[in-house]
């Protein structure tokens, strides 16, 4: 943000130049206040004149008052001079209007309500009709077998009723063996001994493997 100078051209009214005399021997005592503190209020500039400030970290006192401008002293340096209404648009705080409530009348109508609210009947379910085909119950192997013979899933890929023929069966697929346990979808889940289950689809297995 940069520094705020009498060089700054601000559409507003200016201010009356201050008629009281500049202060040759400034105050720098104690902690300079805030610009905000003095921008925000009705009567700035005047009520800065001979205050200790801090614009931006820039310390020193309101020596003087001149036009639309304030001179500030630091205790070392040269005296810098910044426009007031800059200062007031950058630093004095926001005023927000209070928000207006405006009375809206409504008619009173009188409202005639059911004096008995009856719900909907819920429709029931359909049961399913007696010569429609019951949905066969999903069937697998809870506890595989790993003492039978491994073989490759190649003897049975290259069978016609495959994967049914792989059903139960231990299996090898490159290097990973275990037991058929589940068919489900045209895929093949494998258990292995160490409790990891895979699934295979049937079709690509059949392609990769079940080649004479």
């Amino acid at each position: 943000m940069s520094t705020p100078t009498e060089s700054d051209q601000v559409n507003e009214a200016t201010p009356t130049t201050s008629k009281r005399p500049a202060i040759t021997a400034p105050d720098f005592s104690g902690t300079p206040q805030p610009i905000g503190d003095f921008a925000g209020r009705a009567d700035f500039p005047q009520c800065a004149h001979g205050a200790f400030i801090d614009i931006q970290g820039f310390a020193g006192v309101v020596v003087e008052i001149v036009g639309t401008s304030i001179k500030v002293r630091p205790i070392e340096g040269i005296t810098q001079r910044f426009n007031v209404n800059r200062l007031k648009a950058l630093y004095a705080p926001a005023v927000r209007p209070e928000p207006v409530v405006e009375e809206v009348t409504v008619a009173r109508e009188e409202v005639t309500m059911p004096r008995k609210f009856e719900r909907s009947p819920i429709a029931a379910k359909p049961e399913p009709a007696e010569d429609e085909p019951a949905k066969p119950a999903r069937v697998y192997i809870e506890n595989p077998d790993f003492t039978a013979p491994v073989q490759l899933i190649n003897v049975y890929a290259r069978q016609p009723d495959f994967p049914k023929c792989a059903y139960g069966k231990h299996v090898d697929i490159e290097g990973y063996t275990g037991v058929v346990i589940e068919l489900v979808k045209g895929s093949l889940k494998i258990h292995s001994p160490a409790g990891i289950t895979r699934s295979y689809n049937a079709e690509v297995l059949k392609k990769n493997y079940g080649k004479v």
